[in-house]
Formats: structure tokens, C-alpha cells, sequence
């Protein structure tokens, strides 16, 4: 009775570890699969929530995703994003996902990426330079007028165009107070926008929000993962 006491025991540590192991395994197949997913990064973090017995299954109730320095695509670098998916489906294999009920993210980018962006986007137009503070969008450029090169700044803002693209819009006012005429400065602006285009990412995103800070924009939304790598 005894020795069958013992092997019951024996099998429920047994089982205990290897339930353990289930949670940190699920989170390490997820984080090598988000490469092909959202693109590669210095570092992701991946948390998994939810019942073992679930993720045995294939589901997880909750992930929480943080990535640093990740690249959204050839010309997109984010300081730092993170992204949350509620009842995600996994194949349990591979680990790689079959669907997710919703996901929604946040991406910071620095002042020094929006400009290297643009500057990749434009094919070199160096002479726009995107400075960022508080709320505040300023472009700088230096056209020439009447044969003398004159360094233009225009404030203004940004705004979500089309769900997943950013435009900048000028404010009149500063337009106005400028030293050349309102159609080269639309015409450069024209050349700027749109400052960001997260339309080329590997999954669809649709824009909610964005907030400018010094030196920094975050732009925050929903996000649909296709199932497979994208």
C-alpha cells in the first residue's frame, strides 16, 4: 500500500514539472516565431496568461509582448513597442499562431528614425529635417527663393490618414508668418508626407492614436496577425 502511495506521489511531481514547463516552452516558441510575425529586434519579452491545461490545448487566454529596437520593416526602426493579444490560438507543434481574437499595440519612434524614414521614403531628401516636442510638429527645409536658399520652418501636427498612415498638417497661422510663398511650402510638404506609413508592416494595422513627445512620436492601434508567419 505503501509503495503504491510513493508512485502516486512520484506521478504527480512527474506531471507537475512537466505542466511547469509547459508556460515558459509556449512563450519561448512564440518569441523565436515574432521575427516573421512583426519583424526582428534587438529583444522580445513574451508573458503568456492563462491555464495550463488551456495552453496544452493550444490556447492562451492572454500574451503580452515587448520588443525592443525592432524592425517593422526596411525602413522602419522602433525604439520600443508592445503589443497585447487576448485568446490566442497556436499551432502546438510549431508554436506558430492560427488566430487571435483581438490585438492592439503601441510603438515608440524616436525623432532620429522618423527623420531616417523619411530620408529612405523620399529617396535621399536630406533637406527635410522633422523635429518633434511636446505636441508639437515642426518641418525644416531650405528652399530657394529668388536665388537665395532661406531655412523654412513650419509647426503644425499630426493626424491619422486612411487608418494606417501618418500626415503632417501645417499650421495656417505658421504658413502665414512665413518668408516665401504658401505654395512651395505646400509643395515641400507634399514631399514629407506622409511621415509615417505603417501600411508596408508584415500584418495590418489600423491607427487610433498618436501623441508627440521630445524627440519622440507614439502611435498606438489595432493590429490583425494573419495566421502564419507574415
Amino acid at each position: 500500500m505503501r509503495k503504491l502511495a510513493l508512485i502516486a506521489i512520484a506521478a504527480v511531481l512527474v506531471a507537475g514539472c512537466s505542466r511547469g514547463l509547459i508556460r515558459p516552452r509556449v512563450e519561448k516558441g512564440i518569441r523565436n516565431a515574432l521575427p516573421n510575425y512583426i519583424g526582428p529586434a534587438r529583444e522580445y519579452v513574451v508573458r503568456a496568461d492563462g491555464s495550463t491545461s488551456a495552453m496544452m490545448k493550444g490556447l492562451i487566454k492572454h500574451l503580452h509582448i515587448e520588443g525592443k529596437g525592432v524592425q517593422l520593416d526596411p525602413a522602419l526602426f522602433v525604439s520600443h513597442m508592445s503589443v497585447d493579444m487576448d485568446e490566442v490560438r497556436y499551432d502546438l507543434e510549431t508554436r506558430e499562431l492560427k488566430s487571435v481574437r483581438s490585438t492592439t499595440f503601441e510603438a515608440s519612434l524616436s525623432e532620429a528614425a522618423v527623420n531616417a524614414y523619411i530620408e529612405k521614403m523620399r529617396e535621399g531628401d536630406s533637406d527635410l529635417h522633422v523635429k518633434l516636442d511636446s505636441g508639437k510638429v515642426a518641418v525644416e527645409f531650405v528652399p530657394n527663393v529668388a536665388g537665395v536658399n532661406v531655412l523654412v520652418s513650419v509647426t503644425g501636427r499630426p493626424v491619422i490618414a486612411g487608418g494606417d498612415k501618418v500626415n503632417f498638417v501645417a499650421d495656417s497661422a505658421s504658413v502665414a508668418r512665413l518668408p516665401v510663398p504658401a505654395y512651395v511650402v505646400n509643395k515641400v510638404l507634399g514631399r514629407v508626407n506622409p511621415i509615417l506609413d505603417m501600411s508596408l508592416m508584415r500584418f495590418p494595422v489600423s491607427l487610433g492614436d498618436i501623441e508627440v513627445k521630445k524627440n519622440a512620436v507614439i502611435v498606438k492601434g489595432r493590429a490583425q496577425f494573419k495566421p502564419g508567419p507574415g
